[in-house]
């Protein structure tokens, strides 16, 4: 039995290939949502005892972390198992990192208000998904920022809680490059921020359409991963591992 965590497009992509290899697995969220493979879903936040007793009592044989780049506390929590079985981390892919005078990388949210402060930036237009709204707030209680979020009832609690205006929420994804100059040139602000989310998060679609209008952007590197994953990127790999 296979412990998938997903909830990504990678998620999707690891349990299609079990169902084709007929490999039974639990598909792990952490929120309900919609799924409709072969494996079993569950939903909701695991502590490591969680995960090392569930492993236990259903015999798991592999854990496949498929969950987002930025799910940092997964990640750590996932290397830190004390199981005698394989981690692996099915990575989406990511381009080479850009380099232009418009476009700066960052280590952490800290550094990326440092780097809005130096350069005196104003306004925001925050494309780094709701969970930041909170990293972000000795920002945005002080300057005109805008956040786009996913059109769901969790994100908008999530916006509630932090006190955030609802006016200045943007509901959607991420779009194509002229989309995505249409929105930068209708709010014009003085940067942009966005997560090292790779081609499923359509980073280059971002980065080029901050370009064309001459907006600086900022992005926020991937966070690094233990050594103790097996770090995979292609199907072929995932299917010489599990079968």
């Amino acid at each position: 039995m296979i412990l998938v965590f997903g909830g990504t497009t990678e998620g999707k992509q690891v349990a299609k290939i079990l169902d084709e290899l007929q490999s039974p697995y639990y598909y792990s969220t952490k929120t309900k949502v919609a799924y409709t493979g072969k494996g079993t879903p569950i939903h909701g936040a695991m502590t490591r005892e969680d995960i090392e007793n569930f492993c236990h009592k259903h015999t798991i044989t592999h854990i496949i972390n498929a969950s987002h780049p930025f799910a940092v506390q997964l990640h750590q929590t996932i290397a830190a198992l004390s199981l005698p079985i394989p981690l692996i981390r099915f990575n989406r892919k990511f381009a080479p990192r850009v380099i232009h005078p418009l476009v700066t990388y960052v280590d952490s949210f800290e550094e990326a208000i440092a780097h809005f402060k130096t350069k005196n930036y104003h306004s925001l237009l925050a494309l780094s998904g709701v969970q930041t709204i909170e990293k972000l707030k000795t920002y945005w209680r002080n300057y005109t920022t805008w956040f786009r979020i996913l059109d769901r009832d969790t994100s908008r609690v999530i916006a509630h809680q932090a006190n955030f205006p609802e006016k200045n929420l943007l509901y959607g994804y991420p779009q194509t490059k002229d989309e995505e100059i249409e929105l930068f040139n209708k709010l014009t602000p003085d940067v942009i921020l966005t997560k090292e989310s790779g081609s499923n998060g359509k980073l280059d679609q971002k980065i080029a359409a901050a370009q064309a209008v001459e907006i600086p952007i900022v992005i926020l590197k991937k966070p690094k991963l233990s050594n103790r994953y097996l770090c995979i990127d292609t199907t072929t790999k995932l299917i010489n591992i599990v079968s």
